[in-house]
Order: structure tokens, then sequence, then C-alpha cells
């Protein structure tokens, strides 16, 4: 009777083993696979990165970006745009799988989501009046007037207090004579394309705010151009979410995709396609 028993528990035992084990979570990758579809979170009013074009379908670089990771992993992408609130905050109930827009890797934003090697980045970039010789190399800014947005990465950089999660920021080692603030970045590059010294002597900001200025002329003109390279570097990651089991092999996965992006300069080409410019790192 007790060897009876103990057999029945033992049989029991394993029935519920490998009914567990059933109903275990597949690893996400392997279950975006079986779907045929990966569902991609993105931003609708946020041009150039992801916008509705003039046929009111979805555009930009990282709906574009996002096909090609679809392509890559050899399924279809279906975008959904919820807040940029909902997406940060995690917790996500795979109501999307991942987050392919343009997100920053804050130590807050750790706490609640997974994220991928730098697909792409917002460079840092000096700029002085089209007609200036005088200023030929960054440390000639020394001494001079900088216009920069305030509450900005750009004027923590300057005041020697910028902190970028995994970044390793270099401070120059010249300072500015003034640091004038603007509400925007409009602001201060209507004030150079005054003129050579009128107002500014230089200006601070990201590199693809700058190309679309000298490529769209700010409306009215803008005698602006490029000095030096990017001081440094934002990462911008794929995100995912953190609460959902199984991410490793997506996550290996996505790294894997985008450094093939790299390397066979699909992100290069899509950077200069919608930011007129090459925001890609070198890794």
């Amino acid at each position: 009777m007790k060897k009876t028993l103990l057999a029945v528990m033992i049989i029991s035992a394993m029935v519920f083993s490998f009914a567990g084990l059933g109903l275990a979570a597949d690893p996400v990758l392997d279950e975006i696979k079986k779907k045929g579809v990966v569902k991609v979170s993105t931003d609708a009013n946020y041009a150039p990165q992801s916008f509705l074009n003039d046929k009111g379908v979805l555009d930009g670089f990282d709906i574009s970006v996002a096909k090609e990771v679809a392509k890559r992993l050899g399924i279809k992408v279906e975008f959904i745009t919820p807040d940029w609130d909902l997406i940060t905050a995690g917790k996500w109930g795979k109501r999307w799988d991942i987050s392919i827009g343009s997100m920053t890797p804050t130590k807050e934003r750790k706490n609640a989501l997974l994220f991928t090697m730098p697909y792409y980045s917002s460079p840092a970039q000096f700029a002085v009046h089209k007609s200036n010789t005088s200023i030929k190399k960054v440390s000639d800014l020394a001494g001079k007037t900088i216009g920069i947005a305030s509450e900005t990465t750009n004027e923590r950089y300057l005041q020697g207090n910028l902190v970028i999660e995994d970044v390793t920021i270099v401070f120059p080692k010249w300072k500015p004579g003034k640091i004038k603030n603007y509400p925007t970045d409009a602001n201060h590059i209507e004030d150079l394309a005054l003129g050579d010294g009128v107002r500014l002597d230089a200006i601070f900001t990201s590199k693809q705010t700058l190309a679309e200025a000298i490529r769209s002329g700010c409306g009215k003109g803008c005698p602006i151009k490029m000095l030096g390279e990017p001081p440094y570097y934002e990462p911008l990651c794929f995100a995912l979410d953190k609460s959902r089991p199984g991410q490793e092999s997506l996550l290996a996965e996505l790294n894997k995709i985008i450094k093939s992006m790299y390397d066979d300069g699909t992100l290069v080409k899509l950077s200069e396609k919608y930011f007129h410019t090459n925001m890609i790192p070198k890794l």
C-alpha cells in the first residue's frame, strides 16, 4: 500500500513538473519568432526619428531601423505608439516587445528596462559663424562667448559637471569667457546667424540640430559652420521590459543585429538619409 502510494506521488510530481515546463515562458526571442511578428513601440510625432509622412504612414530613422531589425530576424514588424512615460516605466505586459525610440539609458530607466548597445548617438557639436577665420579649433573658444540652451547636457559639459550613464566625459582644459543661456537651441542659432561676434562667438548644441539648421537655412539664411569633432556622444539604445522573463536571448540577438548594421554601413546610410549627417559613433 505504501509503495503504491509512493509510486502515485512520484508519477503525480512528474506530471506536474512536465506541465510546469510546458507552461513556462519560452525565451522571448523564440516566442516572437513563433508569432512571426515583433511589436515595436515608437513615437508618431518625433521627426525625423519617427513621424507620419504625407501618406499617413509611419516613417523616419527609428522606423527604418525597426523594419531592418525585423527583416534580419526574418519576421514582420508591428508598430505601437504608447505614451513615452508608459514606455520608460516598464512592465509592458507584452503589449509591445521592444522600444526603438531613441532612448538614453539613464540610471533611473535601468531600474525598469534592459538596454542594447547604442545604435546611434546624439553628438554634441560646436559651431561658429561662417565668416569667422580666427577660430580654427575648439580650444580657440577659450575666453569666447558661447550660446547654449538652458538645462541641457551641453550646458553641464561647459560647466564641467556633466554625467551620462556609461559614458566617459573628457572635459575641456580651456574655459569660455561667457556662457549665454537661451530658452531653446533655435534662439542661439538665430543670434549667431546675425554675424560673427555680434552677439555670440560660437554656439554649442547637438550635431543633428546644426545639420538641420544648415540644411534648411534657418528659414532666412543660416551662415554658420561646424567646428571640430563632437566632444562627447549621448548614446541611444533599444529598450526591453526588465519584468518580462527570458529576455537574454532577444537582447543578445538585438546586439548582434545592431553590430551587423554598424559593420555593413546600414546605420550610417539611414543616419545620413534622415539626419543629413553621420550620427553613428565609432565602436
